[in-house]
């Protein structure tokens, strides 16, 4: 067999045409499309929030706004990404990320929670109350650690109240 004639040792994924025009309508994400199995996003969130927690934030930026991308329904990735924003100090763009991940999954305690915690340092305690009380109502047993922070802040705040009132 010649050099011509060899088959290519890489192989190739037929797509079907009408998954163009799906994603072009938004029925499927660009990962659907590729067929990137949701398995390896998530491997690589687990990489971006490594990075994140290291302090290598650029990179997780770079990671999770990928994966925004590539899943753009994904509650999750929305939240990570928020959570990255808010480590390097843009709390809009953190806001608007976690109210995103909220509107796709209203159950996202991370996503409530982080942006109660934004809402506080802007001093929209209300709305933050709101999101604490949504949290503790999705995890009621507190088996997240971002709802056991949550309930630490909801008692802080109803002390600050009580000894106002004194």
């Amino acid at each position: 067999m010649s050099d011509s004639q060899q088959k290519s040792s890489s192989s190739t994924v037929a797509i079907p045409a009408e998954d163009g025009e799906r994603l072009v309508l938004g029925e499927i994400s660009p990962a659907e499309f590729l067929r990137i199995p949701q398995e390896k996003l998530y491997e690589i969130a687990k990489r971006g929030h490594e990075m994140l927690t290291t302090g290598k934030l650029k990179d997780a930026l770079t990671i999770f706004k990928g994966l925004v991308e590539a899943s753009p329904y994904d509650s999750v990735f929305h939240c990570n990404l928020a959570s990255t924003y808010a480590h390097l100090g843009q709390s809009g763009d953190a806001l608007t990320e976690y109210s995103r991940a909220i509107e796709l999954n209203i159950g996202n305690v991370d996503a409530l929670v982080g942006r109660s915690e934004l809402y506080l340092k802007d001093g929209h305690v209300p709305l933050a109350l709101k999101d604490i009380q949504s949290a503790l109502k999705y995890d009621p047993e507190m088996k997240r650690d971002t709802t056991k922070r949550a309930s630490i802040i909801l008692s802080r705040l109803q002390q600050i109240a009580s000894e106002s009132k004194k």
